[in-house]
């Protein structure tokens, strides 16, 4: 029998695709969708473009998607993460081509297609949807406009916009008229702690860099061909790059020590595979139970303000500014957050544990993606995947 789901290695899968309708994919993810982040971190460094994927602990497996030119207007390379389809083993075991197989690729979370075009998606803060502070809270539940374009012909679900852009644009600039097009929204109960949240991307072609978010119904974008230096458009996490430059720090977001850290070590990498690949590896989620409250890198995640031990709670301000790292109450939630990570009977019922639980990594010259599963695989190496049909 040939093999619809060719294993790769344990927790990575393999699927060729030369049938996919992105309409009937739009009508199902249109209707009703539950995402539940991702949070994480992504780099653009000369020909490179990578992403830590930081999900709940609760990952099964990856999917490494090849899109044929016949699916779309470009055959693209894509992730994707299988947690979220419960049907998925049933599907492998079988070896049919089921339901599932075709809500694959609608949640496509990072690719490269045959122009050398990378989109990757990150999840942002609910405040990302206005500047206006007071405003700050979060979308209402429900299909909230991230976008809205009055003659519009086409209206999706924001968590397709990486799907869309790999099918259709051969370059950034072609990526950001083919989303300044269409009516985007945030998909029923997309959700941040609690509250609507919000997606951003990172966009890259061999030229060019681009930051791409949705802010008071309006699309802004960090735009750059200086492609080797560390800025808000070449570095991604999980605060509005558009309102950093403005110099606000969002209450609530995460990702600013990420993002310092990842400035500082991109100044000393070269411009190579194993450049990229070290940036990335130094802020996987799954070493941040190991460091220490020195360290540039500590534990600004969501049990701060959910699940804090004291009863305190620190925002990102306070945190980020490092007046949080000089008071006792938060030293003593960072140690007290350590003790319950390493010993789960300490831990409230509703703890979540966010890890890195695969790297990617695109090579916009050479076509190529690396990925590295950081959870549950004893055998952690990169594996490399490239078109068939080059």
């Amino acid at each position: 029998m040939n093999e619809v789901y060719k294993q790769v290695c344990p927790g990575l899968y393999f699927v060729e695709y030369d049938d996919f309708d992105f309409d009937k994919a739009a009508e199902w993810a249109n209707k009703r969708f539950f995402p539940e982040g991702p949070f994480c971190s992504a780099v653009r460094k000369g020909r490179y473009a990578g992403r830590n994927m930081d999900i709940l602990s609760e990952f099964k497996a990856a999917v490494i998607m090849l899109m044929k030119s016949s699916c779309a207007r470009f055959s693209s390379l894509n992730t994707s993460e299988i947690s979220l389809f419960p049907a998925i083993q049933d599907a492998i075991e079988s070896q049919e081509r089921k339901d599932v197989y075709y809500k694959l690729p609608q949640m496509t979370y990072d690719g490269i297609n045959e122009k050398g075009v990378t989109a990757i998606s990150l999840m942002t803060s609910n405040g990302n949807a206005s500047e206006d502070k007071s405003k700050w809270g979060g979308r209402e539940w429900g299909k909230s406009a991230a976008f809205t374009k009055p003659d519009a012909l086409k209206t999706y679900s924001t968590t397709l916009l990486v799907r869309y852009v790999l099918d259709n644009a051969a370059n950034v600039d072609e990526a950001i008229e083919l989303i300044k097009q269409v009516n985007w929204f945030d998909p029923d109960r997309f959700t941040w702690r609690n509250h609507a949240g919000a997606l951003k991307w990172l966009i890259s072609d061999p030229k060019k860099s681009a930051v791409v978010e949705f802010i008071d119904n309006e699309i802004k974008i960090l735009l750059t061909d200086d492609v080797n230096r560390p800025s808000l458009r070449t570095l991604a996490a999980n605060f509005s790059q558009y309102l950093m430059e403005k110099g606000i720090v969002q209450y609530d977001a995460t990702g600013y020590e990420r993002f310092d850290l990842m400035c500082d070590l991109y100044k000393n990498v070269d411009d190579s595979i194993d450049g990229i690949q070290s940036v990335l590896r130094s802020v996987m989620m799954s070493e941040k139970h190991k460091r220490n409250i020195s360290d540039k890198y500590f534990f600004a995640t969501e049990y701060m303000w959910d699940e804090s031990p004291t009863g305190r709670h620190f925002n990102a301000e306070e945190i980020y500014q490092g007046n949080a790292r000089h008071d006792p109450d938060f030293i003593k939630i960072v140690e007290l957050e350590k003790e319950r990570h390493y010993n789960k009977s300490l831990r409230p019922k509703n703890y979540r544990t966010h890890v890195t639980v695969y790297t990617t990594v695109y090579d916009m010259a050479e076509k190529k993606l690396w990925i590295l599963l950081n959870e549950g695989v004893s055998d952690s190496k990169w594996y490399e995947f490239e078109f068939l049909n080059k």
